[in-house]
């Protein structure tokens, strides 16, 4: 962890989640048409909206810290190249994965496109800033 730049990996975790709150703005009728349920049942199965904002902040910046991690080791050190990596690892490991678990659940292709799409955009992001954000020797 010494040659992880920690202001870089949380400024990353907060853009992924700032991303978020528009991503998920913008697309909130198709996301909740894909789940099949309006806003007033969200709102009644989870009437705490801090818990999954808490979880979703945490869990960005988890996934800055391994792309600070994994970066270098990838050879990443640059915003173009951090951007590209961070694409790459959402479409390999989290795309695949959500079209796995949607295709036996029976979730429509809208709603892989907007969680998918929402990582894809959000790791390129985060793996742009770390990339470019290096550590001073």
């Amino acid at each position: 962890m010494n040659g992880i730049n920690h202001l870089a990996v949380w400024a990353a975790g907060i853009v992924h989640f700032m991303v978020g709150a528009g991503w998920y703005t913008a697309f909130g009728p198709a996301w909740l048409a894909g789940i099949g349920k309006t806003e007033a049942q969200v709102v009644a199965e989870q009437p705490n909206a801090a818990i999954p904002m808490v979880i979703g902040f945490a869990v960005a910046v988890i996934i800055a810290y391994t792309l600070a991690w994994l970066l270098p080791k990838l050879g990443s050190r640059s915003a173009g190249s951090g951007a590209a990596s961070g694409a790459t690892l959402a479409l390999a490991l989290i795309a695949t994965t959500l079209a796995m678990n949607y295709g036996f659940e029976a979730r429509p292709l809208s709603l892989w496109l907007i969680n998918a799409g929402y990582m894809v955009v959000g790791l390129a992001l985060m793996g742009g800033i770390i990339g470019a954000w290096r550590k001073k020797a």
